[in-house]
């Protein structure tokens, strides 16, 4: 599954989706099937944009929202190809913020949508639509004991979406901050679960079992603000155990 980004033929889907592809066929609401190519992937975040051959008489933009203003019990809708089946919608909430998921590539998505909308395979790469029809999310995952859906899926933010597709589009990949700490905390506070060797975090001096308690001059939306950061900056992280500076690596 996927959405129209823009007029231009962009098209947003998930890395895994065309994972291995270099062109790819599209069909859009009126069954027309068109050729696209593979703009760009990043599997850090398990996202891609292809650019798709049609005319502008079919690409509809969806509008993406602003996923830091997206709260718990907010309505949406999923709208994907389950199982084959085209032009799924299914309604839920939005049951929690600030959730992890892994990428492809083993990198932490920080600050994933769940929600208990009804997400099956087919629907990867569809749209999470507010009550105001913005995209606040693209469907990613799921956790299930049976395969399907048991209310339990996973969204990439819209504000993820908006910086990696304009990096994409613009040179066909995408650069992310890297520190290189297993985190498990909230959004307030994170506790080091692991430092990986050779990294920034362990030229600082991080270990595991520190407690961070801001990045950067900034406590809030603390687990998803190292990714955000621009790569090749510094930043301090505050820690109950002592204070340590790091530079974080750019890396695609």
């Amino acid at each position: 599954s996927g959405f129209v980004y823009d007029t231009n033929g962009h098209v947003i889907t998930n890395q895994h989706v065309v994972e291995g592809a270099t062109s790819v066929h599209v069909t859009f609401w009126n069954g027309k099937t068109y050729t696209a190519r593979v703009v760009g992937t990043d599997p850090s975040t398990d996202l891609a944009v292809l650019d798709v051959g049609a005319p502008s008489s079919v690409l509809y933009p969806l509008t993406l929202g602003d996923s830091g203003k997206v709260q718990v019990g907010d309505n949406v809708v999923a709208i994907g190809s389950p199982f084959g089946l085209a032009e799924t919608v299914t309604a839920g909430i939005v049951s929690a913020l600030h959730r992890q998921m892994t990428s492809p590539n083993n990198f932490t998505i920080d600050d994933s949508i769940q929600t208990d909308a009804a997400i099956n395979h087919g629907n990867s790469g569809g749209p999470l639509l507010n009550a105001q029809a913005q995209v606040i999310g693209v469907n990613a995952q799921i956790e299930s004991d049976s395969g399907g859906s048991d209310g339990v899926g996973f969204a990439i933010p819209s504000d993820t979406i908006k910086s990696v597709a304009s990096q994409l589009i613009s040179t066909g990949k995408a650069e992310h901050a890297y520190l290189g700490v297993e985190l498990n905390g909230s959004t307030e506070t994170a506790r080091v679960v692991s430092v990986r060797a050779n990294t920034p975090a362990a030229t600082a001096g991080l270990r595991a079992r520190d407690v961070i308690t801001a990045l950067g001059g900034k406590t809030h939306l603390l687990t998803p603000c190292a990714p955000q950061s621009t790569p090749g900056s510094r930043a301090s992280a505050c820690r109950l155990r002592i204070r340590a500076t790091a530079r974080a690596t750019r890396f695609s």
